[in-house]
């Protein structure tokens, strides 16, 4: 915890200056994300084609993967670190901003995105972010994963990247939660002397505070297919990238804790959905923040109420994977 501390201080300045970096860069791009789904009808109605309902009454641009990149695209550039791994992290988001938008737009099959996601997936492993080995936590021992490490790194990616979309639910539920995750895999960054990696997290996180702003109960512009699945692809190969490469179960525990709801909410809606004999991608009003909903808590509420178990998981995270040592 003390290095944590003397890095943090050592490199103050730029960390606080990348979180405000990415707070003004959504502060500038949000409000054109809304003009752009507007302009070009990027917009989720409460009642589609299909007759499918929806919790908010009014339409709302589904433009925030606008922000979300625009951001991004910033952050990077500025850090100015053109490694194979950020590279690859940079053209794996952009398949997902861009595939993505696609869905949101012209609303594609299961099969199209899940074939974007795994392409950008690739483009992350190839290019050197993937489970290598794993430490045993006992004798310290590495464990080389062969190809059960590129099969397991692709898995990770696409399930995280649609869990946070599954969880996109509600005004400002997957955007704080990102947010908090962000801050949280910051701290990770920092403990393992990988500052670039921080200094991206922390604009991140300072991009999801502003776009909040919009898009807390009531919102005036949704995350949309792309800017969820942009959020989760990042988050899970950031995860992955430097302080994760050679993984302890020990360190495992922070991304698996604080990306904890997402993750829950994707097993259970496919034991759930695969129990009633339905597709495990057909949509459905099961998931946990719909029925705190039905049972009267409001959008606001609900999304609190996450935050807190989100950073709560977050802290055990850390605690487990630094304190217990």
């Amino acid at each position: 915890m003390r290095d944590i501390l003397s890095l943090v201080v050592k490199n103050v300045i730029s960390l606080k200056l990348y979180f405000l970096y990415g707070f003004f860069f959504a502060s500038f791009f949000t409000p054109i994300g809304i003009w752009a789904g507007k302009k070009f009808n990027i917009i989720d109605i409460p009642k589609n084609e299909n007759g499918r309902n929806k919790v908010h009454t009014l339409p709302v641009p589904l433009t925030g993967g606008i922000v979300i990149y625009s951001s991004f695209v910033l952050l990077f550039l500025l850090i100015h670190k053109f490694t194979p791994q950020f590279t690859g992290l940079f053209i794996g988001a952009t398949i997902i901003f861009l595939g993505m938008s696609l869905d949101d737009k012209y609303n594609i099959s299961v099969g199209k995105k899940f074939a974007i996601q795994f392409a950008a997936a690739f483009i992350i492993i190839i290019t050197g972010t993937k489970f290598t080995f794993i430490t045993n936590p006992f004798n310290g021992t590495l464990v080389n994963l062969g190809w059960i490490g590129i099969i397991f790194s692709a898995i990770w990616i696409v399930g995280i990247t649609n869990a946070l979309n599954i969880i996109d639910g509600l005004d400002g539920l997957a955007s704080g939660i990102a947010a908090i995750c962000s801050i949280t895999l910051s701290v990770v960054a920092i403990y393992k002397g990988n500052i670039p990696l921080a200094l991206l997290l922390l604009g991140i996180s300072g991009t999801l505070v502003a776009f909040l702003i919009y898009n807390f109960h009531p919102a005036r512009i949704f995350l949309g297919d792309a800017g969820a699945e942009l959020l989760g692809f990042l988050l899970a190969s950031i995860s992955m990238m430097g302080a994760y490469k050679t993984a302890t179960l020990f360190t495992m525990a922070v991304p698996l804790l604080t990306l904890g709801i997402p993750i829950t909410e994707v097993v259970t809606s496919i034991f759930r959905r695969t129990r009633k004999e339905m597709s495990p991608f057909h949509y459905d009003l099961g998931h946990i923040h719909y029925r705190l909903l039905e049972k009267g808590w409001s959008q606001r509420r609900i999304a609190i109420f996450y935050y807190l178990v989100t950073t709560t998981l977050s802290v055990t995270g850390l605690y487990i994977a630094f304190g217990v040592r």
